[in-house]
């Protein structure tokens, strides 16, 4: 990655109280499952952050948080390149793109698929993470099954329903 100009020390210090509240607010839910903090020294960015949920379809989605120099980035991997019907996983992201809202697919370095977003740093606090890490989580336990059973048809078979 190219190097960047840090983060001002005002908004990394508002990301981190807002990171810090929002695993304190979870911490009793059982579905926040860890938060893991580490400071970036390749000036990629300044700090990164893993959150890990418990899903119901996915065992855990991890939402990786980087700060740069003005915006907080989320993303969140979906699925590794598909053996079979990428094409048809592809479109069918770029269809679902249009009716999300602050989240995007993506397709990875390695032709994986993910869900990002970006958010200013400034405006993060409790109630943005929660609105974010919410809307990640929701639709990666609504498409996952989809995806993977496309992707991966002889390896992947749906949950029973509970």
């Amino acid at each position: 990655m190219p190097e960047a100009p840090l983060a001002a020390d005002a908004d990394r210090a508002t990301v981190t109280a807002a990171i810090e509240a929002f695993e304190q607010s979870w911490e009793s839910s059982g579905h926040l499952l860890g938060v893991e903090h580490r400071t970036v020294t390749d000036r990629t960015a300044t700090d990164r952050w893993v959150l890990r949920f418990k899903g119901s379809e996915k065992d855990v989605i991890a939402i990786w948080l980087t700060l740069g120099q003005r915006t907080l980035v989320a993303e969140a991997e979906v699925m590794p390149s598909p053996d079979e019907s990428a094409t048809a996983i592809y479109a069918l992201m770029l269809a679902r793109n249009a009716s999300l809202l602050g989240t995007a697919y993506a397709i990875g370095a390695e032709q994986g698929l993910y869900l990002v977003a970006r958010v200013p740093a400034a405006t993060v606090d409790v109630d943005e993470l929660d609105a974010l890490c919410g809307a990640i989580v929701a639709e990666l336990d609504e498409v996952y099954p989809t995806v993977m059973s496309l992707g991966f048809p002889a390896h992947f078979r749906r949950r029973p329903q509970r």
